[in-house]
């Protein structure tokens, strides 16, 4: 049975590090942005850790057993600017490829949208691949709309 936890900092350990990894590789192998080194896994582990000390992020990760399977990190969005309304984002969602198409995703993503509305936000932002049809029906399906649109331009090595 699956279970969702909210994390605390003294949550945060090795088998979170490592189920970062792994998103860090799958993630590594279509968009080959972030390195999924043990550094960076050791870097994100640290940051997440701030947020949550900070009260501006927040981590559920859901779990069978003891076995981590799935998290999502999120936060409220920070600026010494004055802003029309409280702006929050969900930053990562990521469930091990075994375990998908179970509502996990889902279950994640309503805890997190209900943490962030209990704070005060009133905006919710996200950022999400293309292609991955799965995660842009799951969004919309969750009410979220288009509302910019991402470009990039790259300048390759000549070989």
């Amino acid at each position: 049975m699956v279970k969702i936890y909210e994390c605390k900092p003294e949550d945060l350990d090795e088998s979170l590090k490592q189920l970062w990894l792994s998103l860090a590789r799958e993630m590594f192998k279509i968009e080959r942005f972030i390195l999924p080194s043990e550094e960076n896994a050791d870097k994100w582990i640290s940051f997440i850790r701030d947020t949550l000390v900070r009260g501006k992020g927040f981590l559920f990760l859901a779990k069978i057993g003891n076995k981590p399977i799935g998290f999502c990190t999120s936060s409220i969005f920070e600026t010494p600017l004055e802003v029309s309304e409280l702006t929050g984002s969900i930053n990562d969602l990521y469930v091990l490829p075994e375990f998908r198409r179970r509502g996990v995703g889902r279950r994640l993503m309503v805890e997190s949208l209900r943490k962030l509305k209990a704070k005060g936000v009133e905006a919710i932002r996200l950022s999400v691949l293309k292609e991955n049809k799965a995660a842009v029906r799951l969004y919309e399906k969750l009410g979220f709309k288009i509302y910019q649109y991402g470009m990039e331009k790259t300048f390759r090595k000549s070989i």
